[in-house]
């Protein structure tokens, strides 16, 4: 008459690390965790959906801006991806040949030529073929500062030898930047 006993003791430990892992959240077998939604193309107001031949521009519904253009495109149109990239709501100037830092920055690149912080708000990705995907998060942004792009002209990158082809950094806003036309060393 022992085993109705060991039973009733089983199916209570049972019943309470069910119900433990409830309480905790641990998911079960029957209710798999459910996954974030992929963020997808924004159609709501004020997203923006630019196409031209050096790139294009697209808002998602996650809040983020995805930029593609071919590496043979990449140093075509500065103008046109800085308007663009503000219309989608990220801050960013854009320059050629000229290279800015902020008051406070030390000049600090790593060897791809990015500065501190830059990658909490854009991150790259590799596309089939020589096509180039950066994704920019503006909510990620600090307040008062933008993304600043210094690409190397074409006689910089003859000295750098495309390494880096241009310079990523963040800048404060509303102060005057200290500029240079002398391209960060070569890596």
């Amino acid at each position: 008459m022992r085993r109705p006993a060991v039973r009733v003791g089983i199916l209570a430990a049972g019943a309470t690390v069910a119900a433990t892992g409830l309480a905790l959240g641990v998911p079960t077998l029957s209710h798999p965790p459910a996954t974030p939604p992929q963020a997808k193309l924004s159609t709501g107001v004020g997203s923006v959906h630019i196409r031209t031949a050096a790139f294009t521009v697209d808002s998602y519904t996650d809040g983020t801006v995805h930029v593609t253009w071919d590496k043979s495109q990449y140093f075509q149109d500065h103008s046109g991806l800085q308007q663009a990239l503000r219309e989608a709501g990220f801050p960013v100037l854009i320059r050629e040949g000229v290279f800015c830092r902020g008051p406070q920055d030390n000049g600090y690149l790593d060897p791809s030529g990015v500065g501190p912080g830059v990658d909490q708000v854009m991150q790259a990705e590799r596309q089939a073929g020589d096509a180039v995907a950066f994704i920019f998060t503006p909510s990620a942004m600090p307040a008062g500062e933008e993304l600043f792009i210094g690409y190397l002209s074409p006689s910089q990158l003859a000295v750098t030898h495309g390494q880096p082809g241009s310079v990523e950094r963040l800048v404060p806003t509303g102060v005057p930047l200290t500029c240079t036309t002398q391209a960060p060393p070569s890596q």
